[in-house]
């Protein structure tokens, strides 16, 4: 199983851990497992990214947009599987701290709570 698929499925057990541990340790988990690789938040073409310096995030990098959706199991009453769509690409203009990046679209569409992961080449 690929290393992004496998993090989306086990962030669902994730949440039910976070009420049982306290504030501070819910924020880091919360940002190390629930939010790193989320766009968080999308201004005009301007792509804010859960990814900064603590990810190795540098200027320039690009970064393949990805979105799971839920699709129908293969047959009656089989569970529905998540189908990964690569839907585009954005770029790392400027590192904003250890957790945070701002990017551009470079091609495709994005939207908020899409994962971005570098490609290796």
């Amino acid at each position: 199983m690929n290393r992004t698929l496998a993090r989306a499925l086990g962030l669902s057990a994730l949440f039910a851990l976070i009420p049982v541990l306290g504030s501070a340790a819910t924020t880091e988990v919360w940002h190390r497992y629930i939010m790193r690789g989320q766009v968080v938040e999308m201004q005009g073409q301007a792509v804010i990214l859960c990814v900064g310096t603590a990810e190795g995030a540098k200027p320039g990098q690009v970064l393949t947009v990805v979105r799971f959706i839920r699709t129908p199991g293969a047959s009656k009453g089989a569970r529905p599987t998540p189908r990964r769509d690569d839907v585009g690409a954005v770029r790392i203009d400027r590192v904003i701290d250890e957790h945070f990046a701002e990017a551009s679209l470079v091609i495709g569409q994005t939207r908020k709570f899409d994962l971005v992961e570098l490609k290796a080449r």
